[in-house]
């Protein structure tokens, strides 16, 4: 049910006043021990009760009759026909008596200014969604298209929307698309990217439907936040406005309110990025940590002996400082060209553990990679360290991570230091979806998470049945006893496609590994093209490319959500895309979507697994089983299967820990709120 149905009112989306004063949202509330035990019983055992009194088939067909009762008129007559729909869904709001005209008017006039009319699949989805749940609907049936039903309705009964994304790139792309259908329908439309200027900013924020990243839209909040400081109510920020002008305040703040979120992607956005807290930080911190103390702390670390002094738990990501590595502090701190900031024992051993974990934790081209940012001037001799995002793949230039271990990686990779920053707002992904008055969600990989998207935001999952059967084929499950001989295979199985006519899509988990395919494939002399962090300029260009005939994409998990390409008809003949996937990723979702690359909307397609027991995955999570049933795996049989299931074994565990990670955030989101309740502190969200 959504959000709405569970407080007693209707539940479709119903109008909220807003503007940058009035920001109506939803009071942050912390379940109780009975309610997550109920939304754990209602998830896993009662779900499929909104199929007795919900059906989307029905009514999708009785919105495909009214909007084929509107084609035969002229333009005028519909234009006069839209007018009467969106008075009617001004006066009396959304419901099922103004649902179906609302819908197959939107239908009609996405069949004039786009020339698509939605299917009846997309217009199931959208009702989902309108209703408040998570429509999972495969990879390429369209959700771009489909929740413009959802957003224009919406939109037409005077409620703001936000289309939430999970970048810039589909952000901008979606919008542009859509944008005839939102002017043709007297709607106003606009999408954030992180080069929006602040005046060019607010004049979306007012649009009727606006698209954004995940995090341009959190972070945005958390500036409104440090602009309100204490002036949290309507009243507050009303009172300033007439006593020190309306420009000091309001003329600062971006969000008009959090009322509806459409969700692209939502197990990406809800789940996969909810582990790490969105923090603003600023004003530069008093340099407890001189540059020399930590150039001393990482010298030492790099004289440490695994086992002797340190061990690494590979599984947690953490290092274990032992009594010996503690001694070799003691021992520096005593020596004449120690400086005070040894004195301070508690905060060496942090920042030694600090330096362990930069050194064998971190690897560039995986966790983060050195080089220019983006769009500035700067030459070589300015690299510095830019995260690289574990599930998108892409640059996360403007993070940094906490403790000193950014300074750390720094001098690990002789950049320039940067200077740490105070937290100066703060909020978990969690905590600010939930202030939305109604929240829903489309994605292709949901029914793995449906538990935990109930538990935590209350939204259940409905499955979107496909509008034309899968011609995608699923070729043999393969794992080679080394990375080298892994890598030898995927060359063989490139050249085997590409000589039959089908484009070849490679994906890997990390730069690192593309980079090093990339060179076996250029000593094959296979052509082909880049796309991962480093070489994300023309990434519009590489996938529109990537669907020709012959053609050779090699991508980290960038080309997994929302791109589709293209098959040229030459490509198609031929048995279209085939997707190579050389290593499993943090989650089974993502490997899905990255097979969803191919045999999108009844084109052929084939995807094959091609793996080794040297993957990082099995070797972090596996190695003990891998020892133990070693010479299974060499079976000629049965070895594939086993090693299959060995993968996948890893893989689970590897969910596991990040479903913990999750959880430990929302404990913490709720601890904190408890604590700084009685402050009034307004950095938190």
């Amino acid at each position: 049910m959504s959000s709405a149905s569970r407080s007693g009112r209707s539940p479709w989306p119903a109008r909220h006043a807003v503007s940058v004063a009035l920001r109506p949202e939803r009071d942050y509330y912390t379940l109780s021990w009975l309610d997550r035990y109920w939304r754990a019983l209602y998830s896993r055992c009662l779900w499929p009760l909104p199929r007795l009194w919900f059906s989307p088939g029905r009514l999708a067909r009785k919105i495909i009759t009214a909007s084929d009762v509107l084609q035969p008129l002229d333009e005028a007559e519909f234009q006069q026909h839209l007018l009467a729909v969106r008075q009617r869904l001004v006066r009396e709001g959304i419901q099922l008596s103004t649902l179906v005209m609302a819908f197959a008017a939107v239908r009609e006039a996405a069949g004039r200014s786009l020339g698509m009319r939605h299917h009846h699949t997309q217009i199931r989805a959208s009702l989902i969604m309108l209703r408040g749940m998570v429509a999972e609907m495969a990879t390429g049936e369209g959700k771009t298209l489909a929740c413009t039903l959802a957003s224009c309705t919406a939109a037409m009964a005077g409620i703001k929307v936000h289309v939430v994304t999970t970048n810039d790139y589909l952000a901008e792309r979606d919008c542009e698309e859509m944008l005839p259908l939102f002017h043709y329908l007297g709607l106003s439309a606009g999408a954030l990217n992180s080069d929006t200027e602040l005046p060019q900013r607010q004049k979306i924020y007012h649009s009727d439907i606006l698209y954004s990243a995940n995090n341009e839209l959190v972070f945005d909040y958390l500036k409104d936040l440090l602009v309100l400081g204490e002036r949290r109510q309507t009243v507050d920020v009303y009172r300033d406005s007439l006593t020190t002008g309306a420009a000091s305040i309001t003329g600062q703040l971006m969000h008009q309110g959090l009322v509806f979120a459409i969700v692209d992607e939502a197990d990406s956005v809800f789940i996969d990025e909810s582990r790490t807290p969105l923090v603003i930080s600023g004003g530069d911190l008093p340099q407890a940590d001189s540059e020399d103390f930590l150039r001393q702390i990482m010298s030492l670390a790099q004289t440490l002996e695994e086992g002797r002094q340190y061990e690494i738990a590979w599984q947690q990501r953490r290092i274990i400082l032992l009594p010996a590595g503690r001694q070799g502090i003691e021992t520096l701190a005593e020596s004449a060209e120690a400086g005070m900031s040894w004195l301070q024992r508690a905060r060496s051993e942090e920042l030694l553990v600090q330096a362990l974990t930069a050194l064998h934790l971190f690897q560039r081209d995986k966790h983060y990679i050195v080089g220019v940012e983006p769009g500035s001037d700067d030459d070589e001799s300015a690299a510095k360290v830019m995260i690289v995002d574990d599930y998108t793949g892409r640059l996360a230039a403007d993070r940094s991570w906490e403790g000193g271990l950014h300074q750390l990686i720094e001098i690990k990779e002789d950049c320039e230091l940067t200077q740490p920053q105070k937290t100066l707002a703060k909020i978990s992904y969690q905590q600010f979806f939930r202030k939305y008055f109604y929240l829903s969600g489309m994605t292709g990989t949901a029914r793995e998470v449906k538990d935990e998207f109930y538990s935590v935001y209350g939204l259940l999952v409905y499955k979107v049945p496909l509008l034309r059967k899968s011609r995608r084929r699923l070729l043999r499950y393969r794992v080679y006893p080394t990375m080298a001989a892994k890598e030898q295979a995927i060359i063989a199985a490139v050249q085997k496609k590409i000589a039959a006519g089908q484009a070849v899509l490679v994906g890997t988990a990390t730069v690192d590994q593309s980079e090093r395919l990339a060179q076996q494939l250029q000593a094959a002399e296979i052509e082909f093209e880049l796309l991962t962090a480093k070489q994300d300029a023309d990434e519009a260009g590489v996938v529109a490319r990537a669907g020709q005939s012959g053609r050779v994409t090699l991508a980290t998990s960038m080309a997994g959500r929302g791109t589709d390409i293209k098959l040229t008809a030459q490509t198609r003949e031929a048995g279209g895309l085939h997707v190579i996937i050389c290593e499993l990723q943090d989650a089974s979702r993502i490997d899905r979507q990255l097979e969803g690359r191919g045999a999108r909307q009844g084109d052929p397609g084939s995807v094959e697994y091609l793996l080794s027991f040297d993957d990082p995955l099995v070797q972090v999570y596996g190695r003990k089983l891998y020892r133990l049933l070693q010479p299974l795996f060499f079976l000629p049989y049965i070895g594939h299967w086993c090693g299959r299931r060995l993968q996948r074994y890893c893989q689970w565990q590897l969910e596991r820990k990040h479903a913990r990670e999750r959880r430990m955030t929302q404990k913490n989101d709720e601890q904190e709120k408890k604590t700084l309740a009685f402050l009034g502190d307004g950095k938190w969200g």
